[in-house]
Protein backbone atom coordinates (compact mmCIF):
# COMPACT_ATOMS: atom_id res chain seq x y z
CA UNK A 1 0.00 0.00 0.00
CA UNK A 2 1.26 3.48 -0.86
CA UNK A 3 2.77 5.31 2.14
CA UNK A 4 0.77 8.45 1.34
CA UNK A 5 -2.48 6.52 1.60
CA UNK A 6 -1.40 4.96 4.88
CA UNK A 7 -0.43 8.39 6.21
CA UNK A 8 -3.77 9.84 5.12
CA UNK A 9 -5.69 7.03 6.81
CA UNK A 10 -3.69 7.40 10.02
CA UNK A 11 -4.17 11.18 9.93
CA UNK A 12 -7.92 10.88 9.41
CA UNK A 13 -8.18 8.33 12.22
CA UNK A 14 -6.15 10.55 14.56
CA UNK A 15 -8.36 13.53 13.70
CA UNK A 16 -11.51 11.57 14.51
CA UNK A 17 -10.05 10.43 17.84
CA UNK A 18 -8.92 13.98 18.70
CA UNK A 19 -12.35 15.43 17.93
CA UNK A 20 -14.12 12.76 19.99
CA UNK A 21 -11.75 13.22 22.94
CA UNK A 22 -12.12 17.02 22.76
CA UNK A 23 -15.89 16.68 22.65
CA UNK A 24 -15.89 14.31 25.64
CA UNK A 25 -13.64 16.65 27.63
CA UNK A 26 -15.77 19.66 26.71
CA UNK A 27 -18.95 17.82 27.68
CA UNK A 28 -17.57 16.79 31.06
CA UNK A 29 -16.24 20.31 31.71
CA UNK A 30 -19.60 21.84 30.81
CA UNK A 31 -21.39 19.53 33.23
CA UNK A 32 -19.00 20.49 36.03
CA UNK A 33 -19.13 24.23 35.41
CA UNK A 34 -22.72 24.66 34.23
CA UNK A 35 -24.60 27.15 36.35
CA UNK A 36 -27.54 25.75 38.26
CA UNK A 37 -29.81 28.55 37.14
CA UNK A 38 -29.32 31.08 34.39
CA UNK A 39 -30.70 34.51 34.96
CA UNK A 40 -31.63 36.96 32.28
CA UNK A 41 -30.51 39.93 34.35
CA UNK A 42 -27.48 40.04 36.55
CA UNK A 43 -28.16 40.14 40.23
CA UNK A 44 -27.08 43.23 42.08
CA UNK A 45 -23.33 43.23 41.92
CA UNK A 46 -20.64 45.46 43.19
CA UNK A 47 -17.77 46.00 40.86
CA UNK A 48 -14.23 45.24 41.86
CA UNK A 49 -11.80 48.18 41.98
CA UNK A 50 -10.00 46.82 38.91
CA UNK A 51 -13.22 46.68 36.92
CA UNK A 52 -14.29 50.11 38.10
CA UNK A 53 -10.94 51.48 36.98
CA UNK A 54 -11.28 50.01 33.50
CA UNK A 55 -14.94 50.91 33.01
CA UNK A 56 -15.80 53.09 30.05
CA UNK A 57 -18.64 55.60 29.91
CA UNK A 58 -20.47 56.97 26.90
CA UNK A 59 -20.57 60.48 28.28
CA UNK A 60 -16.79 60.61 27.98
CA UNK A 61 -15.79 61.01 24.30
CA UNK A 62 -12.29 59.69 24.94
CA UNK A 63 -13.82 56.41 26.04
CA UNK A 64 -15.49 55.65 22.75
CA UNK A 65 -12.65 56.71 20.48
CA UNK A 66 -11.59 53.08 20.59
CA UNK A 67 -14.89 52.08 18.99
CA UNK A 68 -14.47 54.74 16.32
CA UNK A 69 -11.00 53.38 15.54
CA UNK A 70 -12.09 49.74 15.29
CA UNK A 71 -12.72 49.75 11.51
CA UNK A 72 -9.15 50.92 10.85
CA UNK A 73 -7.74 48.31 13.23
CA UNK A 74 -9.92 45.58 11.70
CA UNK A 75 -8.71 46.50 8.22
CA UNK A 76 -5.07 46.14 9.30
CA UNK A 77 -5.74 42.81 11.00
CA UNK A 78 -7.59 41.49 7.95
CA UNK A 79 -4.80 42.56 5.60
CA UNK A 80 -2.31 40.75 7.79
CA UNK A 81 -4.49 37.63 7.92
CA UNK A 82 -4.91 37.68 4.15
CA UNK A 83 -1.26 36.63 3.83
CA UNK A 84 -2.01 33.44 5.75
CA UNK A 85 -5.27 32.75 3.96
CA UNK A 86 -3.64 33.25 0.56
CA UNK A 87 -1.02 30.55 1.19
CA UNK A 88 -3.57 27.80 0.67
CA UNK A 89 -1.83 25.87 3.46
CA UNK A 90 -4.48 24.74 5.92
CA UNK A 91 -2.43 25.35 9.06
CA UNK A 92 -1.46 28.85 7.92
CA UNK A 93 -5.04 29.61 6.96
CA UNK A 94 -6.33 28.45 10.32
CA UNK A 95 -3.71 30.48 12.19
CA UNK A 96 -4.66 33.57 10.20
CA UNK A 97 -8.27 33.05 11.27
CA UNK A 98 -7.24 32.53 14.89
CA UNK A 99 -5.31 35.81 14.78
CA UNK A 100 -8.42 37.63 13.56
CA UNK A 101 -10.53 35.91 16.21
CA UNK A 102 -8.06 37.00 18.91
CA UNK A 103 -8.34 40.60 17.71
CA UNK A 104 -12.14 40.48 17.61
CA UNK A 105 -12.24 38.95 21.08
CA UNK A 106 -10.01 41.75 22.38
CA UNK A 107 -12.12 44.39 20.63
CA UNK A 108 -15.34 43.05 22.13
CA UNK A 109 -13.77 42.88 25.59
CA UNK A 110 -12.86 46.56 25.40
CA UNK A 111 -16.38 47.39 24.22
CA UNK A 112 -17.78 45.29 27.07
CA UNK A 113 -16.15 47.72 29.52
CA UNK A 114 -19.07 50.04 28.82
CA UNK A 115 -21.17 47.58 30.81
CA UNK A 116 -21.05 46.74 34.52
CA UNK A 117 -19.08 43.82 35.91
CA UNK A 118 -20.86 40.45 35.74
CA UNK A 119 -23.28 41.89 33.18
CA UNK A 120 -23.24 38.96 30.76
CA UNK A 121 -25.48 36.19 32.15
CA UNK A 122 -23.97 36.99 35.55
CA UNK A 123 -20.48 36.28 34.17
CA UNK A 124 -17.56 38.56 33.62
CA UNK A 125 -16.98 39.56 30.01
CA UNK A 126 -13.90 37.34 29.63
CA UNK A 127 -15.75 34.19 30.69
CA UNK A 128 -18.74 35.08 28.56
CA UNK A 129 -16.79 35.69 25.35
CA UNK A 130 -14.59 32.60 25.79
CA UNK A 131 -17.69 30.44 26.13
CA UNK A 132 -19.34 32.22 23.20
CA UNK A 133 -16.33 31.53 20.96
CA UNK A 134 -16.14 27.91 22.09
CA UNK A 135 -19.84 27.39 21.44
CA UNK A 136 -19.65 29.00 18.00
CA UNK A 137 -16.65 26.86 17.03
CA UNK A 138 -18.47 23.74 18.22
CA UNK A 139 -21.57 24.63 16.22
CA UNK A 140 -19.77 25.55 13.01
CA UNK A 141 -17.37 22.61 13.15
CA UNK A 142 -20.32 20.24 13.56
CA UNK A 143 -22.27 22.01 10.83
CA UNK A 144 -19.45 21.43 8.35
CA UNK A 145 -19.22 17.73 9.19
CA UNK A 146 -22.70 16.33 8.51
CA UNK A 147 -21.29 12.81 8.22
CA UNK A 148 -19.78 12.88 11.70
CA UNK A 149 -16.63 14.12 13.44
CA UNK A 150 -13.58 14.05 11.22
CA UNK A 151 -15.56 13.56 8.02
CA UNK A 152 -14.87 17.04 6.67
CA UNK A 153 -11.10 16.87 6.64
CA UNK A 154 -8.72 19.58 7.76
CA UNK A 155 -10.45 22.30 5.76
CA UNK A 156 -13.28 22.26 8.31
CA UNK A 157 -11.05 24.21 10.69
CA UNK A 158 -10.67 26.94 8.08
CA UNK A 159 -14.41 27.01 7.39
CA UNK A 160 -15.33 27.07 11.08
CA UNK A 161 -12.80 29.83 11.72
CA UNK A 162 -14.35 31.98 9.00
CA UNK A 163 -17.80 31.43 10.45
CA UNK A 164 -16.64 32.36 13.96
CA UNK A 165 -15.06 35.53 12.57
CA UNK A 166 -18.42 36.44 11.06
CA UNK A 167 -20.21 35.71 14.35
CA UNK A 168 -17.80 37.90 16.31
CA UNK A 169 -18.04 40.73 13.79
CA UNK A 170 -21.83 40.60 14.15
CA UNK A 171 -21.55 40.50 17.95
CA UNK A 172 -19.38 43.61 17.89
CA UNK A 173 -21.76 45.34 15.46
CA UNK A 174 -24.75 44.51 17.67
CA UNK A 175 -23.01 45.70 20.83
CA UNK A 176 -21.84 48.94 19.25
CA UNK A 177 -25.35 49.49 17.88
CA UNK A 178 -26.82 49.21 21.36
CA UNK A 179 -24.23 51.60 22.78
CA UNK A 180 -24.66 54.11 19.96
CA UNK A 181 -28.22 54.81 21.02
CA UNK A 182 -26.89 56.43 24.18
CA UNK A 183 -23.75 58.04 22.79
CA UNK A 184 -22.89 60.88 20.43
CA UNK A 185 -22.01 58.48 17.68
CA UNK A 186 -22.97 57.95 14.01
CA UNK A 187 -23.54 54.21 14.07
CA UNK A 188 -24.52 53.82 10.42
CA UNK A 189 -21.35 55.53 9.19
CA UNK A 190 -19.31 53.43 11.62
CA UNK A 191 -21.02 50.24 10.47
CA UNK A 192 -20.32 51.02 6.80
CA UNK A 193 -16.67 51.56 7.60
CA UNK A 194 -16.56 48.45 9.83
CA UNK A 195 -17.97 46.38 6.98
CA UNK A 196 -15.68 48.10 4.45
CA UNK A 197 -18.62 49.75 2.70
CA UNK A 198 -17.49 53.34 3.12
CA UNK A 199 -16.58 55.27 0.00
CA UNK A 200 -13.27 56.49 1.42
Amino acid sequence: MDSNIVSAIIGAFATVIAVVVAWLLQTSNNKKSAPKKLTTKPKGTTESPANTFSRRYLDNPSHYRFIKALPVMRKAVMENAREGWDTGITTDMRQASYDVIDFLEYAWLVIARFYPDKHWANQDAESYIRQYITDRFTFHWSKHEPNGPGSGGTIVGVQAGGDVISDLENLITDTVSALSIQGDFDFLAWKDEWLNKSSS
